[in-house]
């Protein structure tokens, strides 16, 4: 086995017949090789200290026997973390009696590194600074036979050929000195608590770790936890059954004071406590009977839990905010343990390697990447899980002793295999044993739990499609409860109470208590009808707003008539919600809120301040009526607001202004709310100069389908994840994705997932139009379902020809326009003459039918801009030289040609056929070039129109209906212009989420493509887009100004002292381009 620097080598053969990428090492590592028939194991994060633990011990005798019971040559790694060196300032000394703490361990690997072709390889963590540059410390390891190296590649050689992996800790330093990778691994993303790490986190995880044993023995643990976005739950965890757990016997209180309230001696006690309020409440309740008196513990119990739950979450955030935490939203929004490590091993997968092996976290972990794989060593030492709550209840962190490491063994073919062993300790706290139903003792001898390349991934992949569909099935039942709580608030509210229950409530209340409960009831009625749709797209807010009510009703209905089948409801209600909590986090629109609480506030100040100014000249109009204070007047008006009535107002105004201001209250509720809970709205009418020179590179690089280079048109937005881009819009609510996700194949699941959680946290509904087939398994898997929409035409260029008999109408329409003396050329849009542009641009606007274009999925909506390089003009003149017609292409690498994206003809006497000519002249032009494909028009629903579906009753009723709709719309007569191009047809489909979104998808759909043209309901569909495109168009003319200077009306440029005397230096001047929304269907 020889070690030599990685960089400039590569590897040869398969591994299992699967054609792997050319190598291209990455910098910064050293080259270790493995011959075939050798074992390597990884280890990591012993954390040794001097002074032993039970845990430590038992762990490193693991270790120790798995060493000792070693068979043949062999590698052992120790990828970081071998000691903590978090409180020392001599290195040296820490190690030296660390393992002093340890003999077995240290017995291991002395007799293992004194056996031939055997190496210890140790690497340096996040708990341990300054070793690696501490020399005593490297020559004392030295001398027990631990090399000390950074990075490593192993090149692990198999009866198939030479496969490498990458093994490296968690957080390091590249040996050659440079930043890292072109796309960094950044693991400080990923960085355990408590580690000495270079990054600002890493220092105030450190800071707050390392005062916390002192400062707070219920945050004991925080370094050890085994996924770092946990911190902020393991804080409000501990500040809940730690701190605030003591105090849980306050809920027991009212219900020994209803007992108390039976007991004999109770008559005797109530004799002598007086008169007044408090002594008249306590005497009726000892009157009332036991169910009463539950049901009144019960209340007090709620009230108790409240005041815990508001005093935890305050507690829990002073004291996140006091030890640096900074914000506990943003750190529990953070990505699970490994995500930052496993992106990039999927990216070393991608330049060939075979795997990375990282101890970025504590958390084990081996992850199927296709062709390769990632494991994550996990930490062999005490650590802290989070164990998740018994009814609903916040997770609970125990610590464990837990046993890792990764086994690679070189054969037949690469082999690796993740070892773990897991024991639960007892928590000190009665309350968390209780919440885990107790500790789980296992052994600490390891076992296997994954393997590669035969075998499960561990921990198993999360099913986003179970995921999503349990999320979507709660927040269906959620809404559908809050709204029949809803309804019957509303109902109870208009029904009169039971006499007999009133007169118990009487007897503790007042009658106009009663009578306002109602009114309020009635109110909270409305609102839980109205936050339905909010809860339904699980908007946060929305959640805590009904949650409120709900509460606020389950008393409410006690005080209104003793209704505890109503409170009953409210509160199985609330339980639902409670317990589903974590479904609903979606944000809402923060500008809507503003705009909520201001239209209330105006709202409400002006209806009373007027209301009240009327109601005293009322009084003032005759002499015999009484005078009315207008504070009095003031507080009836409000109360009136929300339908009390228990200050008296003249009867006449009274019968007016009651109903009224009850209509205005009721209004206002209904608008507050619907802005309250509006999804997040994207102000944003462009993305950005940087984002769009971003989507341009990923375009260039990954793009394949035919519709990929639509995703820059200028009113998408753009969402980028690793090195993926999804091209979206928004409508109403509803997050437009077309085309489908660009990027490596081996990120297309992670990519829409992380765009779903994107759409989810924002409160949108997804949807995908025009998507490929290639990509409806990963929009199924996620729990989506699609319609078919139609097909797209692709004509291959190579082959074609226009000689046969099922060619002659397109031949002889070719033929006639071209002995006529038309002829075709071509051009490249972005480097056009500025005559030419204009000729053009005049073109379109004759040919254009209506006020707008229309298009969004298939069309590119810009012409003639500089930055649209590579794209193909097509320009049709008639005999006399002028333009008659034109084509735009936009690139398609995946046929390995063009996307058709504009077509224009000049709507004057020409000979039919003109547009045909066009295209049958694009065809030759490319293939003469060496093209392979043309696509064309989109034929809606071509299947249906073709018969291909079947000539069944409803296929031919579904045909009858499109051929009366083509009368309307251009289907049948685009399906029949490229049928005569004997295309290959790539069926489109739109995907959507549930059968409940269907009905808004397509008005989004409706919007996106303009059609605002179509009577009554297009001007509705309009609102939003035309500002969108008029913002795009704004964007191209700023850029086009701020690169190229400024035009004037005739298309010359205006001289610049900034622009070399209006003169370029590499010829003529361009023309300005001009910015139009094309369709991509043939003008009629």
């Amino acid at each position: 086995m020889t070690t030599q620097s990685s960089e400039g080598l590569r590897p040869d053969g398969l591994t299992s017949g699967v054609e792997l990428t050319a190598f291209s090492p990455e910098p910064g590592a050293t080259r270790v090789e493995v011959p075939l028939g050798r074992r390597v194991m990884v280890v990591s994060d012993l954390l040794l200290t001097p002074d032993a633990t039970p845990t430590s011990s038992a762990v490193t005798a693991e270790v120790a026997r798995a060493l000792d019971t070693w068979d043949g040559p062999g590698i052992l790694i120790i990828a970081g973390n071998l000691f903590d060196f978090t409180d020392t300032g001599s290195p040296l000394s820490q190690a030296q009696r660390s393992l002093g703490a340890h003999p077995a361990l240290a017995d291991a690997l002395a007799r293992f590194a004194t056996i031939d072709e055997r190496r210890v390889i140790r690497q340096t963590g996040t708990h341990e600074p300054g070793y690696d540059t501490d020399p005593e410390t490297i020559e004392a390891m030295a001398h027990r036979g631990v090399e000390q190296l950074g990075p490593v590649d192993l090149h692990l050689h198999t009866a198939t050929g030479v496969r490498v992996v990458r093994v490296e800790p968690g957080e390091h330093a590249y040996a050659s000195g440079c930043s890292g990778p072109e796309t960094e691994f950044d693991p400080a993303a990923d960085a355990k608590p408590g580690a000495v790490g270079h990054s600002s986190a890493g220092r105030a995880w450190r800071s707050l770790a390392a005062r916390s044993t002192d400062d707070a023995l219920w945050l004991v643990g925080l370094s050890r936890l085994s996924d770092p976005s946990a911190l902020s739950r393991f804080v409000v965890s501990r500040t809940l059954y730690r701190r605030l757990g003591r105090y849980a016997w306050w809920l027991l209180v009212p219900f020994v004071v209803a007992g108390l309230l039976r007991v004999a001696v109770t008559p005797w006690v109530l004799g002598h406590i007086g008169s007044g309020l408090p002594a008249r409440a306590i005497r009726n309740a000892h009157r009332a009977d036991l169910g009463d008196q539950i049901v009144i513990a019960l209340l007090v119990a709620l009230v108790v839990l409240a005041v815990l739950a508001l005093v935890l979450g305050l507690l829990s955030r002073r004291m996140w905010s006091i030890l640096g935490g900074g914000s506990l939203e943003t750190v529990q929004s953070e990505a699970t343990a490994n995500d930052t490590a496993r992106d990039a091993g999927r990216r070393l997968v991608g330049r060939g390697y075979a795997g990375l092996i990282t101890a970025a976290t504590f958390q084990s972990e081996l992850t199927h990447l296709g062709v390769g794989f990632y494991a994550n060593v996990g930490a062999t030492a005490e650590v802290v899980e989070e164990h998740r709550g018994r009814l609903g209840l916040p997770p609970v962190f125990l610590n464990n002793q837990r046993v890792s490491w990764v086994e690679l063994e070189t054969g037949a073919e690469l082999h690796v295999r993740m070892l773990l062993a897991r024991n639960e300790l007892r928590s000190p706290s009665l309350l968390e044993r209780l919440i885990t139903r107790g500790r789980s003792i296992r052994s600490l001898h390891p076992a296997l739990v994954a393997s590669y390349p035969m075998g499960a991934s561990w921990p198993a992949a999360p099913d986003f499609h179970l995921v999503h569909r349990r999320t979507r099935r709660r927040r269906r039942l959620a809404s559908a409860a809050i709204l029949v709580a809803g309804v019957i608030d509303l109902l109870d509210a208009v029904t009169p109470p039971l006499r007999g229950r009133l007169h118990v409530v009487l007897q503790y209340l007042p009658l106009r208590a009663s009578v306002a409960a109602g009114a309020l009831i009635a109110m909270a009625g409305l609102a839980l009808v109205a936050l339905g749709r909010g809860i339904l797209r699980g908007q946060r807010r929305a959640w805590r707003v009904a949650v409120t009510l709900l509460a606020g009703t389950i008393i409410l209905h006690l005080i209104a008539g003793a209704d505890i089948e109503e409170s009953a409801v409210a509160l199985g209600v609330l339980v639902l919600l409670v317990v589903s909590r974590g479904d609903f986090q979606a944000a809402s629109d923060s500008s809507s809120l503003r705009s909520a609480l201001l239209a209330i506030g105006i709202g409400v100040i002006g209806i009373t301040l007027v209301t009240t100014v009327s109601i005293e000249a009322f009084t003032h109009m005759g002499h015999h009526r009484s005078h009315i204070p207008w504070w009095t007047a003031l507080w009836a008006v409000s109360e009136r607001l929300v339908g009390i009535k228990t200050i008296p107002l003249p009867e006449r105004a009274d019968r007016f202004l009651a109903p009224t201001l009850l209509a205005l209250g009721l209004s206002l509720v209904a608008v507050v709310l619907f802005l309250f809970t509006r999804p997040v709205v994207d102000r944003r009418l462009t993305s950005g100069r940087a984002a769009e020179f971003r989507a341009r590179d990923i375009v260039r690089r990954h793009g394949a389908s035919t519709l990929d280079y639509f995703a820059l048109r200028s009113d998408k937005k753009w969402f980028f994840h690793r090195d993926s881009l999804v091209a979206y819009a928004v409508y109403g609510g509803v997050c437009l994705v077309s085309p489908d996700p660009i990027g490596p194949r081996n990120e297309r699941e992670q990519v829409w997932g992380s765009f779903r959680r994107f759409a989810d946290s924002h409160g949108w509904v997804t949807s995908v139009m025009g998507a490929g087939e290639d990509w409806l398994s990963i929009y199924r898997d996620s729990g989506m379902h699609n319609i078919y929409l139609g097909d797209e035409a692709v004509v291959k260029v190579q082959p074609f020809t226009l000689a046969g008999g099922d060619m002659k109408g397109l031949r002889q329409a070719f033929n006639r326009i071209k002995k006529r003396g038309y002829t075709a050329a071509f051009y490249d849009p972005a480097h056009l003459d500025p005559a030419l542009s204009q000729e053009l641009t005049a073109l379109m606007a004759m040919s254009r039918q209506g006020e707008h274009e229309r298009g969004f999925s298939m069309m590119l909506g810009r012409v003639f801009d500089p930055r649209d390089t590579g794209l193909l003009l097509c320009v049709v003149r008639c005999p006399n030289g002028a333009a008659s017609a034109m084509c735009q292409f936009v690139p398609a690498p995946g046929i390995n040609g063009y996307s058709l994206d504009l077509m224009r003809r000049d709507p004057g006497d020409h000979p039919n056929g003109l547009l045909d000519f066009a295209l049958c002249s694009t065809i030759e032009h490319l293939r003469a070039d060496g093209y392979q494909g043309l696509s064309l028009n989109f034929a809606a629903l071509r299947s249906t129109l073709s018969g291909d579906k079947g000539e069944g009753t409803v296929q031919r009723a579904e045909r009858w209906f499109l051929k009366r709709l083509s009368n309307f719309a251009q289907i049948e007569s685009l399906w029949r212009f490229n049928a005569k191009y004997e295309p290959e047809w790539l069926p489109r489909y739109v995907v959507f989420d549930s059968a409940e979104h269907l009905v808004p998808v397509v008005m989004a759909i409706l919007r996106a493509e303009s059609l605002w043209e179509i009577p009554v309901l297009g001007r509705l569909l309009a609102a939003g887009a035309e500002k969108r495109m008029v913002a795009a168009q704004q964007e191209t003319e700023e850029f086009i100004a701020a690169s190229f200077g400024q035009w004037d009306d005739n298309g010359e440029r205006v001289e610049s002292a900034s622009v070399n005397g209006g003169h370029t230096d590499d010829g003529p001047v361009r023309g300005r381009p001009p910015t139009v929304s094309g369709s991509s269907g043939p003008a009629a």
